[in-house]
This record gives C-alpha cells, sequence and structure tokens, in this order.
C-alpha cells in the first residue's frame, strides 16, 4: 500500500519532512511528487485549446442553447492554460465581477473580525506551493485578500477554515480579485450552508453519499456500519476542501472541472467513488477489521494507481447515477435529518 496523496502538510509530516525544494517543483508549482502523472498529447492539447477558446466566445448562446456539449467537454478535462477563464465562466464570477466594479478593493478598505482567525491560518495553507512557501509572500498576501474581502461581504459566514483550501486553488490560477468572485460563486451557487454553524449542508451530503453506496454496494455499506465508520470521520474534509487535500492535484483539477459544471453532486459522486474503490475488494475489507484501520485506509492508505487521473475519472465518470436518484436520495435523506433535530 501506498502513501495518500497530500497537498498540505499534516503535523507529522512538517515535523519530519525537508519542506519546500524549489529544484523539485512540478508543473503545477507543488514540490515533491503531488500530481500525477498523466500526459496528454500536445495535438490533444491544441485541439481541445482551440475548442474551448471558440466556446468561451460564445459563452452565454453555448450555455443556453448546448449546456450538453459544455458538460461533455468538462468531463474530458479542460485545457490548464484556459481554466481560469473557463472556472470564471462556469462559475458565473466573470459576471458578477463586471457587475461589480470596484467593490473588491472597497471591501480591503474595511476591517474585518476574522483576521486573527485568517492569519492564523494562512501559514498552513498549501504547505508544499511554491505560491504560498514564502511568509507574507505573494501567495499568502493575495490569499489575505481574497479571505477578508469575504469574511466583509458574506459576514453571516465570516470566516471559515476549509476557505483556505478553496481559496488557494483558485488563486493558482487568476489574480486576487477574480479568485474573490469565483470563492463567492462558490460559496453562493455550489456550497450553501457548507460553511454554516453546525456544517448542517456537509452532514447531508454525507448522508446522501452514504446512502448511495447502500445502494450501489450493500456489501460495502454493511461494511462501514459494522466497523462504525460514518461520513462525519472522513467526508467532513473531503466537501469542505473539495478534495484539495485527498487527491493527487491532476485529479483534483479534473473534479473541479467538473463541479464547476455540473455542481455538488460531483462532490458526492467521487466520496462514492472513493469508497467504492477502497473496499470493493474482500481482502481488504477483511484486513480492516475495525474502526481505526478502517478509517485510516480511505483517509490516508489509498493505493495511488487508484488516485491518478485517468483511472479515477474513468470509474467516477462510470458511475452512473441518474438526477432523479440524486432527487429522491436527498430529499429522504433531507427527511431524516430533520427529524434528528425536532
Amino acid at each position: 500500500m501506498s502513501k495518500k496523496p497530500v497537498n498540505d502538510l499534516s503535523k507529522k509530516q512538517r515535523k519530519t519532512c525537508d519542506g519546500f525544494n524549489p529544484k523539485t517543483v512540478n508543473k503545477y508549482g507543488f514540490s515533491n511528487t503531488v500530481c500525477g502523472t498523466s500526459s496528454p498529447n500536445s495535438f490533444l492539447i491544441r485541439e481541445r485549446e482551440h475548442k474551448w477558446f471558440e466556446m468561451l466566445k460564445n459563452w452565454d448562446h453555448l450555455m443556453t442553447s448546448n449546456y450538453n456539449k459544455v458538460r461533455v467537454r468538462c468531463r474530458k478535462g479542460i485545457p490548464h492554460s484556459l481554466r481560469a477563464a473557463a472556472w470564471r465562466a462556469l462559475s458565473g464570477a466573470a459576471n458578477l465581477q463586471q457587475k461589480n466594479p470596484g467593490m473588491f478593493e472597497d471591501l480591503l478598505q474595511k476591517e474585518s473580525e476574522w483576521m486573527v482567525y485568517i492569519e492564523k491560518d494562512l501559514p498552513r495553507a498549501y504547505q508544499l506551493h511554491e505560491l504560498f512557501t514564502e511568509k507574507d509572500g505573494l501567495g499568502q498576501t493575495e490569499m489575505r485578500k481574497v479571505l477578508k474581502a469575504y469574511s466583509i461581504y458574506n459576514p453571516k459566514v465570516g470566516y471559515c477554515q476549509g476557505m483556505t483550501s478553496i481559496a488557494g486553488i483558485l488563486l493558482m490560477l487568476m489574480p486576487a480579485e477574480q479568485a474573490f468572485w469565483c470563492l463567492v460563486s462558490i460559496m453562493n451557487k455550489y456550497l450553501p450552508g457548507y460553511f454554516s454553524a453546525g456544517l448542517l449542508a456537509v452532514q447531508l451530503d454525507g448522508r446522501v453519499m452514504e446512502s448511495l453506496v447502500h445502494d450501489i454496494d450493500p456489501k460495502i455499506s454493511a461494511f462501514l456500519k459494522k466497523n462504525d465508520v460514518q461520513a462525519t470521520f472522513y467526508a467532513i474534509e473531503w466537501f469542505l476542501c473539495a478534495y484539495t487535500r485527498t487527491l493527487p492535484w491532476e485529479t483534483v483539477l479534473r473534479i473541479w472541472d467538473m463541479f464547476l459544471c455540473e455542481g455538488v453532486k460531483v462532490l458526492i459522486k467521487t466520496g462514492v467513488t472513493l469508497i467504492l474503490l477502497a473496499f470493493s475488494d474482500k481482502k481488504v475489507r477483511d484486513a480492516c477489521d475495525s474502526f481505526d484501520k478502517a478509517l485510516k485506509y480511505l483517509k490516508y492508505k489509498l493505493p495511488e494507481h487508484l488516485l491518478e487521473e485517468d483511472f479515477f475519472m474513468n470509474e467516477l465518470l462510470g458511475l452512473h447515477i441518474s438526477e432523479e436518484q440524486f432527487k429522491e436520495t436527498h430529499l429522504a435523506q433531507l427527511a431524516k435529518l430533520k427529524e434528528n433535530f425536532s
């Protein structure tokens, strides 16, 4: 079994790792071996870039007349050179920024009660990425701006720790103001309630994920129940950080391409895929015969080849869960959650 691919350092790793090494930075800016090995040929990259460039020129018309075309191409993966523009278009952030000129700078002129918490978390975010390694360097400075502005823009939510993961992936692709409006779109459109008190929306989606696993493979569901491995023990980080701390970076980017096109169900399906890949083998289930063993395997010890871009995305895209099944499962789990809190 191989080590879990990590994009942040755990406490244990911080004690033993030499830290950032600029001599071994990969094409995404990470030190060491954070991204996978997938490498599309140059002809395919240029072909996809041309298709996406043409799509972005006619975006509004395409989204209303041929959304399925956009979805198919998002599932194939957005060319990295156009990912920032595509994510801004998919999320609606580009339109938001256009409609609110100057707001980002205005927000930065105000005081935020959340700054002590933001400052505490800045050094912990993406410690293996060249943009964020220097204290008060460009990356940390830009992240501070994005998180401060959002905490003022949405005072009901303010700031929560997982936001550094969301802001960070955006800042790797775009300037602070663009990242801010993407964060606003993601929080409002894709993850409403995720960062609210009690994390009820996260709990609900965790229950939906568990229910779908039960429908697809009752044996795995029974195994998790027997060992008391509930979604709350692993899915909170998965969902709040949108897998940025869980999967190889190339896989993360592909999931985000789909997530910003299709919504939160992509995060749920990704979780279902991880669970099925982890425990489909009876030998693995037999070896993970306790809560600690099962949870540790799921969170940290999945073989790397299962998580690499091509293999994982094939598994994810091969997981057929209908819109109706999602809707029915969501409504059923929502009713149960309300009953528990009544």
